[in-house]
């Protein structure tokens, strides 16, 4: 297979994924124009597995481009489910790869929790698309910096697709648990030497 040359990207956001897979696929449209958006998802599982996934993958990527007013630079953007994937998800720059449970879920038969569960996760690896990915810190200490925006904007991807969820309730009590830690005496910097 031939390989186009790809968009200068940090080293370990590069990800092959190799297997036998199926594929379900939508075209959304944004600032970038046309962009395929896949689910790409082991055989063991059934198309209406993939598909809650990618109908809000597909709403939330342009949604990003329009609050950031920043298009998404690559050709497409596929979401890849990997059995027992020890990370739970990585952003990889146009391959996110998910642990097959936080990927896939037919809305027909999961619980409304998995349902959430999979919206959030994909809203915060594709929140990643652009800080973490396009732009990128210099060094690992401010990795603080790609997880605090990206889990921040994950709550405005999930609120514009699933508004139902109320996400900011859960944000806000992630928060208040958050600064009850930080006034503790086992509180730590968030930089790191």
């Amino acid at each position: 297979a031939l390989f186009r040359p790809s968009k200068p990207m940090s080293t370990y956001l590069v990800a092959f994924v190799v297997g036998e897979y199926n594929v379900l696929t939508a075209t959304t449209l944004g600032l970038s124009g046309s962009v395929p958006t896949s689910v790409v998802y082991p055989l063991t599982y059934e198309q209406t597995d993939a598909e809650w996934a990618l109908r809000n993958a597909y709403k939330i990527l342009p949604y990003y481009e329009g609050l950031f007013d920043v298009p998404y630079p690559l050709p497409k953007m596929d979401h890849a489910a990997i059995f027992d994937f020890a990370a739970g998800a990585m952003e990889n720059w146009g391959l996110i790869t998910y642990r097959s449970t936080d990927l896939m879920a037919n809305e027909d038969d999961e619980s409304e929790a998995s349902l959430k569960n999979v919206v959030v996760v994909v809203a915060h690896e594709l929140a990643h698309q652009w800080f973490g990915d396009i732009v990128t810190m210099e060094w690992w200490n401010d990795l603080w910096l790609n997880e605090g925006f990206a889990s921040f904007v994950e709550n405005l991807g999930v609120d514009y697709v699933q508004p139902q969820y109320q996400i900011w309730n859960d944000y806000v009590m992630m928060v208040s648990s958050a600064l009850d830690l930080d006034v503790s005496r086992y509180t730590h910097p968030i930089q790191q030497p």
